[in-house]
């Protein structure tokens, strides 16, 4: 049976861990946090942790939000992060070698606190969605970065507070948390022009308590975390054309598929679960955040036929060292120097040498 096992707790927030984000090569851990001590005034910074000698340490401190800093998130070659906050605005910063970050823009186009931030996996895609419950896709258009689609409402949006997001490996797909208890699965098909994202599935009756938190990850498991202090995995099964299944309410058009949970992890922590976010590398690792100030490690230790699964998907994606070399892996055995010999860790090239096909 699949299971859960911590493996480490993170200290050093004084109080609610909000977010966690992994770097591209799984090397480098962010979390923020607010500070209930101070009741009006939150603490409106981002720490960055990376490991030295086997523990991880604060390497740098990101400041500008005027409030609560709710989720930070990097971009796959990490040579940005982005982050957002209750005062309802989105920061894109740049990361330069020696631990620097520069502002490089400020969006409000939300109305209400934005909650959470994802990078689409072609790196030029910036995704946030907010308390005003909607979804908006902010693209950097050379200029400034400009919001390419809002989905929300009438478009099957969620109808509720959007609280987390996360985008399927491949990158056609995302997947959407809500306070109206139901994980929504977006399509974007392929060959449309312009890129529109559209609703493919709703999941539902799995949680009783507001889903804070999403993670898609690239061997093909979703994770939630609740208001209920729980930790859920859930993975995918194709259903026979034809076949109905009580979980999915499937697009008529598109393949049908079911989510299965296979993990309930109950009392993950001692109070809500924040931010459950996968290693980019290791499909087994997971990272939790929570309300009682503490950043957890998990392994996921899948069910015997899931676990070949995880074998297979590990033959496909590189080692980490081959990511400290400035490789990108791109499937099917093939390899590829990243611009310059660049480490996504280091430092970011330049914009040219970023694009990437989106989806």
């Amino acid at each position: 049976m699949a299971r859960l096992e911590q493996i480490q707790e993170l200290p050093g927030h004084g109080d609610r861990a909000w977010s966690v984000a992994w770097s591209p090569t799984g090397t480098t851990l962010a979390s923020c946090s607010g500070d209930k001590t101070v009741r009006i005034c939150f603490d409106a910074t981002t720490s960055v942790w990376e490991i030295q000698g086997g523990v991880w340490e604060q390497v740098a401190v990101l400041e500008g939000h005027e409030n609560e800093v709710k989720a930070v998130a990097w971009s796959p070659l990490g040579t940005h992060v982005a982050t957002c906050g209750r005062d309802k605005t989105v920061w894109i910063w740049e990361a330069e070698p020696g631990h620097e970050f520069e502002c490089l823009d400020v969006k409000h186009g939300h109305s209400q606190d934005v909650k959470m931030l994802a990078w689409h996996p072609g790196g030029q895609v910036l995704v946030s969605c907010s308390y005003d419950d909607s979804i908006k896709m902010w693209v950097d258009d050379g200029d400034e970065w400009t919001c390419q689609q809002t989905l929300s409402g009438g478009g099957g949006g969620h109808d509720s507070t959007v609280w987390g997001l996360a985008f399927s490996g491949d990158g056609w797909r995302m997947v959407s948390c809500s306070d109206d208890l139901t994980l929504r699965i977006w399509s974007c098909p392929v060959g449309s022009g312009s890129p529109r994202w559209r609703l493919l599935t709703t999941i539902a009756g799995y949680h009783e308590r507001t889903i804070f938190s999403v993670d898609w990850s690239r061997a093909g498991s979703i994770v939630t975390g609740s208001g209920d202090n729980s930790i859920r995995i859930f993975d995918e099964a194709i259903v026979p054309e034809g076949a109905s299944s009580e979980a999915s309410n499937s697009d008529p058009a598109s393949p049908s598929s079911s989510f299965r949970m296979v993990v309930n992890h109950a009392d993950a922590h001692s109070s809500d679960v924040n931010c459950v976010r996968w290693h980019p590398l290791d499909p087994t690792l997971l990272a939790s955040a929570s309300d009682d100030g503490s950043v957890k490690l998990w392994r996921y230790h899948p069910e015997p036929s899931e676990a070949s699964l995880m074998r297979a998907f590990e033959s496909y994606v590189q080692p980490m060292d081959s990511l400290a070399k400035g490789e990108r892996h791109l499937g099917n055995g093939v390899d590829e120097a990243l611009p310059n010999g660049a480490n996504p860790a280091s430092g970011p090239t330049n914009k040219s040498q970023q694009k990437a096909v989106y989806p």
